[in-house]
């Protein structure tokens, strides 16, 4: 008779043909209420017809006939592969534990050939059990990560901005924006495990999926003929608000006040488009950035574990032996 163990090696993964990715989507989102599920499922599927989301990562683990996992890798301009975690499907057959050491394992097979850095996993706090799994994985650099709002209801106290002249994004000044957001790595209190893994272009080109990219919301700040901050914001129309995708002050124009003066601005531009809200993610041990935000009576809405694994990670040997 054959053993769960055993069965467990026999496990087979394949990408998701475009014609069953409705289907398996539904698989995929299953956490959620059906309603939900569904509603989730449509808008992904949207986003792939207007070609701002691939499911090219879209890859099901099967035993035998039997779907009995699913996940999803999605690689960014940055090279930073975000990793949807494996949903694993009942099965008589096999354990829950090893369908997800299998997935785990071919999870890592695709960061370490796909071409990307780093791969990342969003995970909710109340999965501090999958977090602490993962790292036999590679995934050992975990930081905690704040999702904090404010609507524009209440007023804030206006300080005067500084002697700065403000350009928006263009062609024209892309370069610009590249070289700058690249120098406000350094030293970085926010995710810092990605200074030096994408250069300042990358970043900008994995910025712009985020919302909807306007570039006369992406901003820099020059300050006697010296680029010295600079504001990354967008739109999303479905959640009424703005989001403060990145912000970042150079090195050499660090400790005068900028941070609070870039924020405000933030602040009076993304009210100016009519949206309600604004928000935004932070990095929890960027003690600078979260005071600041505090200041401006942001709102913890969430938080979130971002776990990281280099290409490579580090060498696994699962109990299934694969």
């Amino acid at each position: 008779m054959t053993t769960a163990r055993a069965a467990a090696e026999d496990i087979r993964f394949q990408s998701v043909a475009p014609e069953n990715r409705p289907d398996a989507l539904l698989q995929l989102l299953a956490p959620f209420p059906e309603d939900e599920r569904i509603q989730r499922r449509d808008a992904t599927l949207a986003a792939v017809e207007a070609g701002t989301l691939s499911l090219d990562g879209l890859r099901q683990a099967w035993w035998g006939a039997q779907p009995v996992g699913i996940f999803l890798t999605m690689q960014q301009p940055d090279h930073v592969t975000l990793v949807w975690p494996p949903v694993i499907a009942p099965s008589a057959e096999l354990s829950r534990e090893d369908i997800e050491q299998a997935c785990w394992g071919d999870i890592c097979e695709v960061l370490d050939h796909d071409g990307s850095r780093l791969g990342q996993v969003l995970l909710d706090a109340s999965e501090a059990d999958l977090a602490e799994s993962l790292m036999p994985w590679g995934f050992h650099w975990q930081t905690e990560l704040f999702f904090l709002a404010r609507t524009f209801t209440e007023p804030w106290t206006e300080s005067p901005e500084p002697a700065w002249s403000v350009e928006s994004y263009s062609s024209a000044t892309h370069a610009r924006f590249a070289q700058l957001i690249e120098s406000t790595y350094q030293d970085s209190l926010d995710c810092r495990i990605l200074e030096g893994i994408r250069t300042g272009e990358e970043a900008l080109a994995s910025h712009k999926l985020s919302g909807e990219h306007r570039p006369d919301l992406w901003q820099i700040f020059t300050i006697d003929g010296r680029d010295a901050a600079l504001l990354l914001l967008s739109e999303h129309a479905s959640q009424d608000a703005v989001e403060l995708v990145y912000f970042g002050v150079a090195p050499e124009f660090r400790g005068q006040g900028l941070g609070r003066a870039v924020i405000q601005r933030a602040l009076s531009t993304s009210r100016n488009t009519g949206r309600a809200a604004i928000f935004l993610a932070v990095d929890a041990g960027n003690g600078y950035a979260n005071t600041l935000y505090a200041t401006f009576d942001f709102a913890e809405l969430a938080r979130r574990r971002a776990c990281f694994r280099p290409r490579g990670g580090a060498a696994h040997k699962s109990s299934t032996g694969s």
